[in-house]
């Protein structure tokens, strides 16, 4: 349910099969988007090992043991346990080792995610050509020297961002001229569709309703959303801020809301596979990132015309013109707060944000003329 992955799929809807033949291969099937996977995708479902050795070790640990993969089990305790001690091993070298190969060749192949996906590309696939996708902002993280040899024997890679490549480029020494920016496609017509279904929305719309979507990471920064709401209760807004999402901050997240009586402000609604209806319901959409690559979020946001508030995060500024398509806020609690204030008490800055929204030019078509260019077709 996550960004790359709904964007995947919009990307998939978004090219001609009659140009092209795709086989998607999946670490693990029957995920809440699949059944929006074109009908003329060939998905090719992994052997459980792929799962259960690159997905996380909570989840898949007991699988191994149940099938008596004793080595492989093993081996993912070791990587979790170097992990836990800080110690900068290149786990992939180990997973690898485990991992079929996948049957036949391409002209070519892609990793749609930095990471796994993009090192099983490098060795596990048999194509003419190999493509690396990056959709997270590199700025700041600390590179495995092994993951930047790895980087470098892809043919091109692509990039969701300009601000993304960028950073890119500075973190593993890239030459840019080899990386293409492909942006998310985002269809403006299902987006729309998807708002117009009926949902269990039971609001209390005397309050002003904040809408925010993401998983509850420390990436997503809920938890400064939380402590700005909290701001805003303690300045005597009525509101209701409604987080749509889930993940493995819901805990300290929830204890917090509830040491703050912010039980009928902050509510944490639990994963919705479409939610659009409750952004299009929101007066307000929010979105309190610590990072970002390209947020699909906010350009969903633009499509429904909503009022944005944001954090500075380093690409927003590809997505967002402050105070003209959302108000950019620094990252901390009290500046998301104000951003709020002032779309709740400026009637007037809120509808031209709206509008300027409403206005904003949809890239599809170039980004599939420059993905078509990219593999060659």
């Amino acid at each position: 349910m996550g960004g790359a992955e709904k964007a995947l799929v919009s990307l998939l809807k978004s090219l001609d099969s009659e140009r092209v033949n795709v086989d998607l291969f999946l670490f693990e099937p029957g995920g809440i988007l699949q059944k929006d996977i074109p009908a003329w995708v060939n998905i090719i479902e992994s052997d459980t090992i792929v799962r259960d050795m690159t997905l996380e070790i909570r989840n898949y640990f007991g699988e191994l043991i149940r099938r008596k993969n004793f080595l492989a089990a093993l081996a993912r305790l070791k990587i979790t346990f170097q992990a836990k001690l800080g110690l900068s091993a290149f786990s992939w070298d180990t997973i690898k080792n485990f991992i079929p190969n996948v049957e036949g060749h391409y002209d070519v192949a892609i990793g749609f995610l930095e990471g796994f996906a993009d090192f099983f590309v490098v060795d596990k696939v048999d194509a003419d050509k190999k493509i690396g996708w990056i959709h997270t902002d590199m700025t700041g993280r600390i590179i495995n020297l092994q993951e930047k040899a790895y980087y470098q024997r892809f043919d091109t890679l692509a990039t969701i961002s300009e601000t993304c490549k960028k950073a890119f480029v500075e973190a593993f020494s890239y030459d840019r001229t080899k990386i293409w920016t492909i942006e998310n496609i985002v269809l403006p017509q299902d987006i729309l569709l998807k708002a117009e279904e009926k949902t269990d929305i039971n609001w209390d719309f005397s309050k002003k309703n904040i809408v925010s979507v993401g998983r509850l990471e420390y990436p997503k920064g809920f938890d400064i959303g939380a402590r700005a709401a909290k701001v805003l209760k303690d300045k005597g807004y009525n509101f209701c801020w409604h987080i749509y999402g889930d993940g493995l901050m819901r805990g300290e997240i929830q204890k917090y809301i509830k040491e703050n009586s912010l039980e009928d402000n902050y509510i944490l609604e639990g994963l919705k596979v479409n939610p659009y209806p409750y952004m299009k319901k929101a007066d307000i959409v929010v979105q309190p990132s610590r990072w970002e690559g390209k947020s699909l979020v906010l350009d969903e946001a633009k499509i429904l015309g909503k009022a944005i508030v944001t954090t500075g995060y380093p690409s927003v500024r590809d997505q967002i013109i402050d105070g003209k398509t959302g108000i950019i806020t620094d990252i901390v609690p009290e500046s998301i707060a104000k951003g709020i204030e002032i779309l709740i008490q400026d009637k007037t800055i809120k509808s031209e944000l709206e509008l300027n929204c409403t206005r904003e030019p949809n890239r599809n078509y170039q980004v599939i003329k420059q993905f078509y260019k990219m593999i060659g077709v």
